[in-house]
């Protein structure tokens, strides 16, 4: 068994590239609560590498994929601003590029988590989105039940087991 946390980077001034004091301060504090991982990735934006240096990993890498999502995914999430894990769920039931690009994240953290050993734990930190799309590529109907998407430094911990993708739950930060 390998474990992901997908976490959204922490507090940013809206626009902004980099966190806000606040932003750091409270992931300084999520870090603390949090367990060992053997891995941690990140975006290449800036909050997203700052966010993983405040919770006091070192950074072994950034994906371009963590960084964002293409074209009209962007522009749908920017618009839609989806209230709800289920809303996910529904644009990629809906939306063959939706649907590709889940998949596509899906398909980037099995590939990432095969690198550890087993009882490995890999951090990735990205973007409100990109977490939740990568749930869903990888759980599908079983994220419909989590409730309201990510706020900053929330996300997801998802299980897999050889092949196969076995649990998830959200992750909701420490206020």
């Amino acid at each position: 068994m390998r474990t992901l946390v997908h976490l959204r980077h922490g507090e940013r001034q809206p626009g902004g590239p980099h966190l806000t004091e606040r932003g750091a301060r409270l992931a300084k504090e999520v870090g603390r609560r949090l367990a060992h991982f053997d891995r941690v990735l990140t975006s290449p934006k800036p909050r997203a590498v700052e966010t993983a240096e405040a919770m006091g990993y070192a950074v072994e890498g950034s994906l371009p994929a963590l960084g964002g999502l293409p074209g009209e995914l962007e522009r749908w999430v920017d618009r839609a601003y989806p209230p709800r894990f289920a809303d996910y769920l529904r644009f990629v039931d809906e939306v063959a590029e939706a649907r590709v690009q889940a998949r596509r994240l899906a398909d980037l953290a099995a590939v990432e988590l095969e690198r550890l050993g087993d009882g490995g734990r890999l951090l990735f930190v990205s973007h409100g989105g990109v977490v939740e799309l990568g749930a869903v590529g990888a759980l599908g109907a079983a994220v419909a039940e989590w409730g309201p998407v990510l706020g900053y430094l929330e996300g997801v911990e998802l299980e897999r087991d050889r092949a196969t993708w076995t649990r998830g739950a959200p992750v909701r930060a420490i206020r």
